[in-house]
C-alpha cells in the first residue's frame, strides 16, 4: 500500500507534469534579513485591480498591470475584490508569487476564484483587468453587498455578484483550470533553496496528516462529502474508535524514512464505519473478514449500525485503533522516491519552495489496481507546511472506476518530544466572526474572545425565522471549552493538555454535532447538524489564517457560512 498517495483536488483540472529541480543553498527556512519592502505578483494571468493588505507593515494598495504588490519579507498578505470592504479571499504568507491555490484552503475554492476573476475580463489576452465599478464599488452600492456575500467554498454565494457583472454565468471549471494551467506553465512560484531539513538523512521528524475529504464508489454518480468526527453518538464509542483522520510521524533517519510506532491509516467509511461504532458500543469486536463486516463477543445488541445513520449525501469515516503498528518501520528512500512531491526530492536531496509547488498527474499501480492522480502541491516558506491537495481514481483491469477520493495532507518538521510530536493553532486571544446566508444582505458579526477556561461571544448573531427572513440579535454569551467541545468545534475536547488549541487537520475536517434544546444521555440525537471547517495556516505562529466553516442543512445544501480571523 503506497502510505504517502495522499488524495484531493478538483476532478475537472487537466494538468502538465512539473518536475523536481532545484539549487543548492543555505537553509531556505531563513527569510531574507531585510526590511525594505519586496514584490510578488498574483497570478490567474496578471490580476490588476485586487486590493492587498500586509500585516505587520501595514502596506496595501491594489495590484498593477503586471498583478504586482508591495509587501515585506515576514509579511502576512490579505487580498480582497472590492476594496478593503468587499469580497475576502483570503490570507498568505508572503511568497514572490500568489495563486488562488496559495489563498484558499481547497481546490474547489481556488478554483471558484479563477472562474470569477475570469468571468470579469477577457483572460486569453494574458491579463485580467478588474473594472472600476468592481475593483472600487461606491459605498453601500448593491456591488460591495454582493461582494460581501461571496464565500468562495460556495460559489452559488455569488449568485447575486452574478447579476452585478451582467453574465450569465460563470466561466465553467474546465475552462477556468485550463487557463490557469496555461499561466502558471513555467513560472518559477517561489524560490530555489534547498530545505536541507527535508533531505533524507538530515534526522528531522516531519508530521504528515491526511483528511479525506469525499469519496465515491463505482461508477455511481453520489460523491459522499465525509465526515470526520460525530458528536451526536455516545462518548464511549470513541473509547476504541478515534476520528478520521490519518496522522504519523516520519523520521529522515541515515539508510531510511522510519514511520514511526503509533499510527494507523485504517479507516472505515459508510455502512462499515456505523456498523463498527454499534458493534464497539455493544461491547464486542469488530473485524472484516472476506470484504464482510462482523462483530464478536458483543455484550448486548442495544444498538445497530442504522442509529448512526447520517444525512443523505455525507458518510462518517472513524479510524481503528487496533490496526495501529506497535512497532518502527523503516522504507528504503529508493522506495519513497516513487511517491513523487516531498518523497522525489527528499531521496534527491534538493527540495525547495519552487519545486514543492508543482501541478501534475501521475500513474501508477497498487495491489493490482491502477491509480491515476491529479494533484496540486505548495510549500510556505514562513509557515514551513508543505500542502498536497489530490484526487485519487482507482480503475481495475478493465478500466472500471471503483473508487474516487479526494483529500489533502499536510507535512511540517515536529520535535517528537514535545507536545506529542504535534504543532498547534492556538485560539488564545480574539477571534472576530462574520456569518451570511444565502439570500440574505445581512452579515453576522461577532468577537469570540478566548480565554484560559473559557469563551465570551459578544457581538450581533445572524438568525432565519420561519417563513426564511433573516435577522440580527444581540449576543453575549460566555460558554465553556467543553460546551464547545460538544458542537462544532469539537478539537477543543481531544488534544490532550491542549485547552485552547487544535492542529492544522483538525481545522480542515468535519463534524456532526447535537443542536437539540436539551441533550438527554442516553438518547441519540433528534436535531444534528453538520459543519464542514477549512483553514489556511499564515504567519509564523499559523494563526494568521482564516478559518471558515459552512452549516449544512437537511438534503446538504450549505447554509450559514462563516469567516473566522484573528485579531493582531
Amino acid at each position: 500500500m503506497n502510505k504517502f498517495a495522499v488524495l484531493g483536488s478538483s476532478a475537472l483540472v487537466t494538468l502538465a507534469l512539473s518536475a523536481c529541480g532545484g539549487s543548492s543553498s543555505d537553509n531556505g527556512n531563513e527569510l531574507p534579513p531585510t526590511t525594505d519592502p519586496v514584490n510578488g505578483t498574483f497570478i490567474d494571468a496578471a490580476v490588476e485591480g485586487l486590493f492587498y493588505k500586509a500585516s505587520p507593515s501595514g502596506l496595501s494598495g491594489y495590484t498593477n498591470a503586471e498583478g504586482t504588490f508591495e509587501v515585506e519579507p515576514g509579511d502576512v498578505v490579505s487580498f480582497y475584490l472590492g476594496g478593503e470592504n468587499g469580497m475576502f479571499i483570503g490570507n498568505s504568507s508572503y511568497r514572490s508569487v500568489v495563486s488562488p491555490f496559495e489563498v484558499t484552503a481547497d481546490t474547489g475554492s481556488a478554483m471558484n476564484l479563477a472562474r470569477i476573476l475570469q468571468s470579469l475580463d477577457d483572460a486569453s489576452t494574458g491579463s485580467i483587468v478588474i473594472p472600476d465599478d468592481i475593483a472600487k464599488p461606491a459605498a453601500d452600492s448593491n456591488t460591495l453587498i454582493a461582494l460581501k456575500q461571496v464565500k468562495l467554498n460556495n460559489l452559488n454565494s455569488a449568485d447575486a455578484l452574478l447579476e452585478e457583472v451582467e453574465a450569465s454565468e460563470w466561466v465553467s471549471e474546465e475552462e477556468a483550470a485550463e487557463h490557469l494551467n496555461e499561466s502558471l506553465d513555467g513560472i518559477e512560484r517561489g524560490d530555489s533553496d534547498v530545505i536541507d531539513a527535508f533531505s533524507k538523512g538530515s534526522g528531522e521528524y516531519l508530521r504528515l496528516s491526511e483528511v479525506v475529504m469525499n469519496g465515491q464508489y463505482g461508477n455511481n454518480s453520489t460523491l459522499y462529502q465525509n465526515v470526520h468526527m460525530d458528536r451526536t453518538i455516545p462518548d464511549e464509542a470513541f473509547k476504541n474508535a478515534s476520528f478520521g483522520i490519518s496522522s504519523e510521524v516520519l523520521h529522515l533517519a541515515s539508510n531510511a524514512l522510519v514511520i514511526k510506532a503509533g499510527t494507523s491509516d485504517q479507516r472505515y467509511s459508510s455502512q462499515w464505519a456505523k456498523e463498527f461504532i454499534a458493534c464497539e458500543l455493544n461491547g464486542g469486536e469488530f473485524t472484516v473478514n472476506n470484504n464482510t463486516p462482523e462483530c464478536f463477543n458483543a455484550d448486548s445488541n442495544t444498538y445497530s449500525a442504522e442509529d448512526f445513520a447520517i444525512e443523505p449525501g455525507f458518510q462518517l469515516v472513524v479510524k481503528d485503533p487496533s490496526q495501529i503498528n506497535t512497532e518502527d518501520e523503516a522504507i528504503d528512500y529508493a522506495e519513497v522516491a516513487s511517491f513523487g512531491g516531498l518523497f522525489a526530492c527528499m531521496n534527491e536531496q534538493n527540495c525547495s519552495q519552487a519545486n514543492l509547488t508543482a501541478l501534475g498527474q501521475s500513474e501508477f499501480e497498487d495491489d493490482g489496481e491502477l491509480k491515476q492522480q491529479t494533484y496540486s502541491t505548495s510549500y510556505d516558506n514562513a509557515t514551513g507546511i508543505y500542502t498536497d491537495q489530490t484526487i485519487e481514481v482507482t480503475l481495475d483491469g478493465a478500466g472500471n472506476q471503483l473508487r474516487k477520493s479526494a483529500s489533502t495532507s499536510y507535512s511540517y518538521l515536529v520535535n517528537p518530544n514535545v507536545d506529542n510530536g504535534e504543532r498547534y493553532i492556538d485560539f488564545s486571544g480574539t477571534w472576530l466572526a462574520e456569518t451570511n446566508i444565502a439570500g440574505c444582505s445581512l452579515t453576522g458579526q461577532l468577537s469570540y474572545q478566548f480565554g484560559a477556561s473559557d469563551i465570551r461571544v459578544v457581538g450581533k448573531e445572524l438568525h432565519t425565522q420561519q417563513g426564511g427572513d433573516c435577522i440580527l440579535e444581540d449576543m453575549d454569551e460566555t460558554v465553556s471549552y467543553a460546551d464547545l467541545a460538544n458542537m462544532a468545534f469539537w478539537w477543543f475536547g481531544v488534544n490532550a493538555g491542549q485547552t485552547s488549541k487544535a492542529t492544522l487537520a483538525q481545522l480542515n475536517s468535519s463534524v456532526r454535532w447535537c443542536d437539540d434544546d436539551e441533550v438527554i444521555e442516553g438518547q441519540l440525537c433528534q436535531s444534528p447538524k453538520i459543519e464542514q471547517w477549512s483553514y489556511v495556516a499564515a504567519g509564523k505562529n499559523w494563526d494568521q489564517g482564516v478559518l471558515t466553516s459552512t452549516a449544512f442543512v437537511q438534503g446538504g445544501q450549505p447554509s450559514f457560512i462563516t469567516t473566522y480571523t484573528k485579531s493582531l
